[in-house]
């Protein structure tokens, strides 16, 4: 198996992970009002941990199914399919034939798989400044699905060097 396809399968193996592990945790607080709240509703202050499927099936069963539908096509619907495409292109060798037509679309369309991660980002900083005291952090799912992310950035670069065509 050539090192593009390795690259290939710990890159899946990751997104699968970091697609289902925990993701982000939030911990709700009501700066002077928390302890009234614990005892009158405590289970609004306990902590909730999101995973990313988590959340496109919480979008999907809510009123946001548009939100939830453009989250799954970035974040599992392309990550995967980019993921097949070089899976392809990694095995054909240097005749890529139809993948090589695709490759620099997917390249392109790549940025996007970076935008779920700034998103969290932004997820995270919004909660930390809403006054209260709330608090969000990023838990292993996350940073696994980055891993995913970048190890599939580096698939694209091993399949646009000519010497990477001759390694199956």
């Amino acid at each position: 198996m050539g090192k593009a396809r390795v690259g290939v399968l710990i890159s899946a193996i990751l997104l699968g992970l970091g697609l289902t592990g925990p993701t982000l945790t939030i911990d709700p607080n009501i700066a002077d009002f928390t302890c009234l709240v614990k005892i009158i509703s405590p289970e609004d202050l306990e902590s909730t941990t999101y995973s990313i499927l988590g959340v496109i099936g919480k979008l999907m069963d809510g009123d946001n199914l548009f939100l939830g539908v453009i989250l799954g096509l970035f974040s599992v619907v392309f990550p995967v399919a980019k993921l097949g495409l070089y899976w392809v292109a990694a095995g054909c060798g240097s005749d890529i034939g139809r993948a090589s037509g695709l490759l620099p679309w997917v390249h392109r369309a790549g940025k996007f798989s970076m935008a779920e991660v700034f998103a969290l980002a932004l997820i995270v900083v919004v909660v930390q400044t809403l006054p209260g005291g709330s608090t969000a952090s990023v838990k292993w799912g996350a940073y696994v699905f980055v891993a995913s992310i970048l190890g599939s950035i580096f698939v694209s670069f091993a399949l646009d060097k000519p010497s990477s065509s001759s390694s199956n």
